[in-house]
Protein backbone atom coordinates (compact mmCIF):
# COMPACT_ATOMS: atom_id res chain seq x y z
CA UNK A 1 0.00 0.00 0.00
CA UNK A 2 3.02 2.37 0.32
CA UNK A 3 2.95 2.94 -3.24
CA UNK A 4 -0.53 4.20 -2.83
CA UNK A 5 0.02 7.53 -1.45
CA UNK A 6 1.14 9.55 -4.59
CA UNK A 7 0.82 12.79 -6.12
CA UNK A 8 1.73 15.63 -7.48
CA UNK A 9 -1.15 18.20 -6.90
CA UNK A 10 -0.59 18.76 -3.24
CA UNK A 11 1.13 15.79 -1.73
CA UNK A 12 -0.75 17.09 1.84
CA UNK A 13 -4.12 16.33 0.42
CA UNK A 14 -3.11 12.72 -0.59
CA UNK A 15 -4.57 10.68 2.53
CA UNK A 16 -7.72 12.60 3.17
CA UNK A 17 -10.86 12.13 1.99
CA UNK A 18 -12.39 14.41 -1.04
CA UNK A 19 -14.31 17.45 0.01
CA UNK A 20 -17.69 17.27 -0.97
CA UNK A 21 -19.27 18.69 -4.11
CA UNK A 22 -23.12 18.98 -4.78
CA UNK A 23 -24.29 20.26 -7.84
CA UNK A 24 -25.90 19.15 -11.09
CA UNK A 25 -24.90 16.84 -13.58
CA UNK A 26 -25.23 17.79 -17.22
CA UNK A 27 -28.32 14.79 -17.44
CA UNK A 28 -29.66 17.05 -14.59
CA UNK A 29 -29.49 15.01 -11.43
CA UNK A 30 -28.03 16.59 -8.66
CA UNK A 31 -24.30 14.58 -7.86
CA UNK A 32 -22.61 14.27 -4.54
CA UNK A 33 -19.11 13.65 -4.61
CA UNK A 34 -17.73 11.82 -3.33
CA UNK A 35 -20.96 9.78 -2.24
CA UNK A 36 -21.70 9.23 -5.79
CA UNK A 37 -18.65 7.26 -6.16
CA UNK A 38 -18.82 5.02 -2.99
CA UNK A 39 -17.77 1.80 -3.60
CA UNK A 40 -15.64 2.29 -6.42
CA UNK A 41 -12.48 3.87 -7.39
CA UNK A 42 -13.11 6.61 -8.88
CA UNK A 43 -10.91 9.24 -11.41
CA UNK A 44 -12.05 12.50 -10.28
CA UNK A 45 -10.97 16.01 -12.50
CA UNK A 46 -11.55 19.51 -11.50
CA UNK A 47 -10.88 22.30 -14.18
CA UNK A 48 -11.55 25.50 -13.72
CA UNK A 49 -11.07 27.33 -17.51
CA UNK A 50 -12.47 25.71 -20.90
CA UNK A 51 -9.00 25.32 -22.41
CA UNK A 52 -8.08 22.72 -19.19
CA UNK A 53 -10.40 19.93 -21.35
CA UNK A 54 -7.19 18.56 -23.04
CA UNK A 55 -4.98 18.22 -20.34
CA UNK A 56 -8.05 16.49 -18.40
CA UNK A 57 -8.27 14.05 -21.98
CA UNK A 58 -4.99 13.37 -21.33
CA UNK A 59 -5.15 11.65 -17.49
CA UNK A 60 -8.73 10.43 -18.24
CA UNK A 61 -8.38 8.10 -21.72
CA UNK A 62 -5.59 6.51 -20.28
CA UNK A 63 -7.70 5.70 -17.45
CA UNK A 64 -11.15 4.75 -19.38
CA UNK A 65 -8.93 2.56 -22.02
CA UNK A 66 -7.40 0.59 -18.83
CA UNK A 67 -10.73 0.39 -16.14
CA UNK A 68 -13.38 1.22 -18.24
CA UNK A 69 -15.14 -1.80 -18.74
CA UNK A 70 -14.67 -1.90 -15.22
CA UNK A 71 -17.94 -1.70 -13.25
CA UNK A 72 -15.99 -1.02 -9.88
CA UNK A 73 -14.05 2.06 -11.22
CA UNK A 74 -15.75 5.19 -12.51
CA UNK A 75 -15.10 8.78 -13.78
CA UNK A 76 -15.94 11.96 -12.81
CA UNK A 77 -15.43 15.76 -14.28
CA UNK A 78 -16.12 18.58 -12.21
CA UNK A 79 -15.94 21.93 -14.38
CA UNK A 80 -15.65 24.55 -11.31
CA UNK A 81 -16.92 28.37 -12.00
CA UNK A 82 -17.46 30.76 -9.67
CA UNK A 83 -18.97 34.70 -9.95
CA UNK A 84 -22.25 36.31 -10.69
CA UNK A 85 -21.82 35.88 -14.20
CA UNK A 86 -20.93 32.06 -14.76
CA UNK A 87 -24.03 31.79 -12.14
CA UNK A 88 -26.22 34.23 -14.67
CA UNK A 89 -25.39 31.91 -17.97
CA UNK A 90 -25.13 28.82 -15.98
CA UNK A 91 -27.92 27.25 -18.29
CA UNK A 92 -26.27 28.53 -21.42
CA UNK A 93 -22.77 26.93 -19.93
CA UNK A 94 -23.77 23.51 -19.18
CA UNK A 95 -26.10 23.61 -22.77
CA UNK A 96 -22.71 24.52 -24.56
CA UNK A 97 -21.32 21.08 -22.64
CA UNK A 98 -24.30 18.96 -23.27
CA UNK A 99 -23.73 19.70 -26.85
CA UNK A 100 -20.22 19.13 -26.68
CA UNK A 101 -19.80 15.85 -24.41
CA UNK A 102 -21.65 12.17 -25.75
CA UNK A 103 -24.49 12.12 -23.90
CA UNK A 104 -23.60 8.96 -22.46
CA UNK A 105 -20.83 10.92 -20.47
CA UNK A 106 -23.85 13.43 -19.13
CA UNK A 107 -24.16 11.95 -16.00
CA UNK A 108 -20.81 11.84 -14.85
CA UNK A 109 -19.96 15.35 -15.53
CA UNK A 110 -21.07 17.80 -12.88
CA UNK A 111 -20.65 21.79 -12.98
CA UNK A 112 -19.82 23.33 -9.72
CA UNK A 113 -21.34 27.37 -9.53
CA UNK A 114 -20.22 28.81 -6.37
CA UNK A 115 -17.43 29.52 -3.87
CA UNK A 116 -14.15 27.79 -5.26
CA UNK A 117 -12.20 28.79 -1.96
CA UNK A 118 -12.69 26.12 -0.17
CA UNK A 119 -11.82 23.13 -2.98
CA UNK A 120 -8.70 25.38 -3.93
CA UNK A 121 -7.41 25.11 -0.31
CA UNK A 122 -9.07 21.21 0.21
CA UNK A 123 -7.66 20.26 -2.84
CA UNK A 124 -4.06 21.41 -3.05
CA UNK A 125 -4.61 23.95 -5.96
CA UNK A 126 -2.47 26.48 -6.54
CA UNK A 127 -2.94 27.08 -10.61
CA UNK A 128 -6.43 27.71 -11.93
CA UNK A 129 -5.46 26.93 -15.77
CA UNK A 130 -4.36 23.23 -14.90
CA UNK A 131 -6.43 20.59 -14.77
CA UNK A 132 -6.03 18.47 -11.32
CA UNK A 133 -7.08 14.64 -10.98
CA UNK A 134 -7.87 12.63 -7.80
CA UNK A 135 -7.82 8.69 -7.71
CA UNK A 136 -10.33 8.06 -4.91
CA UNK A 137 -10.70 4.84 -2.84
CA UNK A 138 -13.99 2.97 -1.83
CA UNK A 139 -14.69 5.60 0.59
CA UNK A 140 -13.68 8.16 -1.13
CA UNK A 141 -10.05 8.37 0.45
CA UNK A 142 -7.50 10.77 -2.45
CA UNK A 143 -4.97 7.90 -2.60
CA UNK A 144 -3.25 9.51 -5.88
CA UNK A 145 -3.36 13.09 -7.51
CA UNK A 146 -2.45 14.54 -10.41
CA UNK A 147 -1.79 17.80 -12.43
CA UNK A 148 -1.76 19.50 -16.06
CA UNK A 149 -0.65 17.12 -18.70
CA UNK A 150 -0.58 13.42 -18.49
CA UNK A 151 3.17 12.25 -18.42
CA UNK A 152 3.39 8.53 -19.27
CA UNK A 153 5.59 7.84 -16.33
CA UNK A 154 2.50 9.26 -13.84
CA UNK A 155 0.10 7.22 -16.08
CA UNK A 156 1.78 4.61 -15.60
CA UNK A 157 1.52 5.55 -11.64
CA UNK A 158 -1.72 6.49 -11.67
CA UNK A 159 -2.95 2.41 -13.57
CA UNK A 160 -0.82 1.13 -11.11
CA UNK A 161 -2.49 2.73 -7.96
CA UNK A 162 -5.57 2.55 -9.17
CA UNK A 163 -5.07 -1.51 -9.78
CA UNK A 164 -4.17 -1.74 -6.21
CA UNK A 165 -7.37 0.16 -5.06
CA UNK A 166 -9.25 -2.97 -6.96
CA UNK A 167 -7.76 -5.76 -5.20
CA UNK A 168 -10.02 -7.06 -1.98
CA UNK A 169 -8.53 -6.33 0.87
Amino acid sequence: MNGMLRGDAGAAIVGRRFPTIAANSLAGDMVTLPDAAKGLVALVAVAFVRRAQEQIDSWTDRFTAAFGDNPRCTVYEVPMMDGLMARVFSGSIDAGMRGGIPPAQHSHVITYYGDLDPYLRDLGIDDRNLAFVYLLDREGIIRWSGRGFATPERLEDMVEVARALLVPG
